[in-house]
């Protein structure tokens, strides 16, 4: 996997992946109720409904492939993580696509069907991924496999004893625990 920014190829940088690390995952959560409230589910989509997503390329792309994981709705071959709404190419159900920037995605989830989440935006709205979210993204997912962190190095560090050190730490249970315990599926943690 080549990492480098264009800057870091011009000057000659080669970096070395040490270890890829926690995902934000997106979630689908039901608009209008708690989930608490109802068993909702994305089979219950009506004719014409509506569901936000994010607008920003990235997240966008996330959200379509989401949806389109979970039989909403079917993107044009090769759209994967640069889709847009321009992308779908079907849509059996007249679903309409809400776009708005992530952070506002939460509020308006009593004025639409369905919305789709960053996790961390889940997380400051009061979802529990594990809990609330009606699907999810999975760690095989297309996004979940390329949007990881990474920890990178100059090439020739990664023998460093401090770069070693991190890197085992990042990847012990204890580490993995508190992310499972702290973000409640909101953030994968890195697995072998």
């Amino acid at each position: 996997m080549d990492i480098r920014s264009e800057n870091d190829k011009k000057s000659g940088y080669e970096v070395q992946m040490e270890a890829e690390e926690r995902v934000i995952v997106f979630a689908v959560t039901t608009g209008g109720v708690s989930v608490e409230d109802t068993e909702k589910s994305l089979d219950e989509l009506e004719d014409g409904d509506t569901i936000a997503v994010p607008n920003d390329t990235t997240n966008e792309a996330r959200a379509l492939l989401l949806l389109q994981d979970n039989g909403v709705i079917t993107l044009k071959d090769g759209a994967g993580l640069e889709a847009t709404v321009k992308d779908i190419e079907e849509n059996p159900k007249n679903i309409k696509i809400e776009e708005l920037e992530a952070a506002q995605v939460s509020r308006v989830k009593d004025e639409v069907a369905f919305v789709v989440l960053n996790g961390n935006y889940a997380l400051q709205a009061g979802y529990s991924v594990s809990k609330d979210s009606i699907a999810h993204e999975t760690s095989d997912s297309e996004a979940a496999k390329t949007y990881v962190n990474v920890i990178a190095v100059k090439e020739g560090n990664e023998n460093n004893e401090a770069i070693k050190a991190l890197v085992d730490v990042l990847k012990s249970d204890d580490v993995k625990n508190y992310i499972k315990e702290t973000y409640d599926g909101a953030v994968l943690p890195y697995e072998e």
